[in-house]
């Protein structure tokens, strides 16, 4: 069902009809503080910011036929 289509029922709704979608609507919308949190994942940082240089990345091509 299509959005325009969901749209153009609502007036056909009941009361409590319309209350249950509210109640979903709210739902998405502010989830509930209950819920566990996905995983967060931190950053690290350097204790010495001068050390940046040791953990630069390098990029090393291999010819295609090369086995890992």
């Amino acid at each position: 069902m299509s959005t325009a289509e969901i749209i153009a029922e609502l007036p056909r709704l009941s009361a409590a009809e319309l209350a249950l979608v509210q109640a979903k609507l709210r739902e998405l919308v502010e989830p509930s503080p209950a819920l566990p949190r996905g995983p967060r994942i931190h950053s690290p940082r350097l204790a010495q910011p001068q050390q940046a240089k040791d953990f630069t990345k390098q990029v090393v091509e291999l010819s295609p036929d090369a086995k890992l």
